[in-house]
C-alpha cells in the first residue's frame, strides 16, 4: 500500500495512503501524521463523514469551539462532525494514523447509528471493544507507517458487515457531489417518494438531506481553500453552488458560527485532513465496482445502474 506523495512543513508532516481494494467502497484514504514538536493540527468543519484516530505516541487535544470545551485523548476514538469546529493540537510530539471514512460508510463498521454518534467524542473501545484495546496496544510498539495501516486495515476488514445498501449510498453520494440538485428529483431518480426518502436518509445518517446538502457546499469551499493556496473565497463560494458571496456568509455562520477571515485563517495557517486524491479515488472505485457480486440482492438492476451512471458522470465532471 504505497505512501501518495505527502505534504511535508516545518511544523509536521502528513503521509497519506490509499485504503485496499476491500475497503475502497467505504473508507476514502488513511493519514499518517507526525508531529515533531508539538503544535496547532486541523481544524475540522461541521461534514458529513466520520474520522477515527489512533494515537500511537503522544496524546492529542481536541477543542470544540461552540463549546469552549477541551479533552486530551490518548486512546483511539472517532468522530462524525455535523455541527461544530473542532481544534485539534498537541502540547508535544505526537504521532497519530487517521481513517477518512467515506460519507455515511461508518455504518458498515458498526450497528451504533449516527445519531448517536454525531457531535461527539466516542472511544472506539466503545464501538470495537477489546479488538481496538489490541490494535491501540499493538500500535504503541509499531515504527513503520506500512505496519500501522495494515493492521486496522485487518481490524476493519474483521468489522466489515457483509450486506450494503448500494442504491442508497449512490444516492446519498449523488447528493454530496452535488449539493446543488433538488431533493425532490434525487429522490425521484432512485425511484423514491419524496417523503420516504427524506425519511429513510434521516433515519440512517442522522441528519436531514436538506442540512447534509447545505454541509456538503461548505466543506466544498473549505476543501478548495484548503488545497488550492490562491483561490478567491468569492470563487470558491460561487463554485461550490452559492447564490453570491452573502450567501456563503449566512450559511458559514449559521453552520460554523465563523467569519470567512476565521475560515480561512483556519485552513491556511494550519494542517489540514483534505485529501487531493479524494474525488479521483472515488472514480476509481465507483467504476471497478461489481455489479453481480452477490451484495445487490433485492436492488432493481435498472435504477441502481441509473443512479450509478448519475454519480459517476458527475464525479468524472468534477475531477475535470
Amino acid at each position: 500500500m504505497p505512501p501518495l506523495p505527502h505534504k511535508p512543513s516545518s511544523a509536521y508532516l502528513i503521509e497519506r495512503s490509499q485504503p485496499m481494494p476491500a475497503l475502497a467502497p467505504f473508507v476514502d484514504n488513511f493519514q499518517m501524521v507526525s508531529l515533531p514538536r508539538g503544535g496547532p493540527l486541523p481544524r475540522v468543519l461541521p461534514g458529513t463523514g466520520a474520522l477515527c484516530f489512533f494515537p500511537i505516541s503522544g496524546a492529542l487535544t481536541v477543542t470544540n469551539l461552540h463549546e469552549a470545551k477541551q479533552q486530551t485523548v490518548s486512546q483511539p476514538f472517532l468522530i462524525c462532525n455535523r455541527h461544530h469546529v473542532l481544534d485539534f493540537s498537541s502540547t508535544g510530539p505526537a504521532r497519530f494514523l487517521v481513517v477518512s471514512f467515506r460519507p455515511g460508510r461508518l455504518r458498515y463498521f458498526t450497528s451504533t447509528g449516527f445519531a448517536d454518534l454525531q457531535d461527539r467524542i466516542t472511544a472506539a473501545s466503545d464501538l470495537w471493544g477489546e479488538g481496538a484495546r489490541r490494535i491501540a496496544a499493538q500500535l504503541s510498539d509499531v515504527m513503520y507507517d506500512g505496519e500501522c495501516v495494515r493492521l486496522v486495515s485487518e481490524l476493519l476488514l474483521h468489522l466489515l458487515r457483509g450486506q450494503t445498501e448500494m442504491r442508497l449510498d449512490l444516492v446519498m453520494d449523488m447528493l454530496y457531489l452535488s449539493p446543488g440538485t433538488r431533493i425532490s428529483d434525487v429522490a425521484e431518480g432512485a425511484g423514491w417518494s419524496l417523503r420516504h426518502f427524506e425519511r429513510l436518509f434521516a433515519s440512517t445518517y442522522g441528519v436531514s438531506p436538506k442540512f447534509f446538502a447545505r454541509v456538503t457546499r461548505l466543506q466544498r469551499v473549505a476543501r478548495k481553500l484548503a488545497l488550492d493556496p490562491v483561490t478567491s473565497l468569492s470563487s470558491s463560494a460561487l463554485d461550490a453552488g452559492f447564490f453570491d458571496q452573502s450567501h456563503f456568509v449566512h450559511e458559514l455562520r449559521k453552520l460554523a458560527g465563523l467569519s470567512p477571515a476565521e475560515l480561512t485563517r483556519g485552513l491556511r495557517d494550519r494542517p489540514h485532513f483534505y485529501n487531493p486524491k479524494s474525488l479521483h479515488a472515488y472514480v476509481a472505485m465507483l467504476r471497478s465496482l461489481p455489479m453481480d457480486n452477490g451484495i445487490l440482492a433485492g436492488i432493481e438492476d435498472e435504477s441502481l445502474n441509473a443512479c450509478r451512471a448519475r454519480t459517476l458522470a458527475e464525479a468524472e465532471r468534477q475531477e475535470r
